[in-house]
């Protein structure tokens, strides 16, 4: 039981850390989670408004994933998304 607690917490933390780096560096950008894929433990969604550059809040979530992975071994999948207009 305390592993699953620990997993729990090591998820919690490593999402919070994801969604306040994005937020920091793209103010305006919307997330929400969304039911998870294949084996990833946690799926993102990330709407970015039209005045910022879709390719490169993608590029930056999969960096932030991707060092999230490597610190907190958690596999977080960004589903980055133009804002409609």
């Amino acid at each position: 039981m305390k592993a699953a607690a620990s997993n729990k917490t090591l998820l919690a933390d490593a999402v919070a850390e994801l969604i306040e780096a994005l937020h920091q560096k793209y103010p305006g950008i919307k997330t929400k989670p969304t039911p998870p894929i294949e084996d990833e433990d946690f799926t993102i969604e990330v709407e970015v408004p039209s005045q910022l550059s879709l390719e490169e809040v993608e590029s930056e979530c999969h960096k932030e994933c991707i060092r999230l992975e490597d610190k907190y071994d958690i596999y977080i999948l960004p589903l980055v998304k133009q804002k409609a207009a």
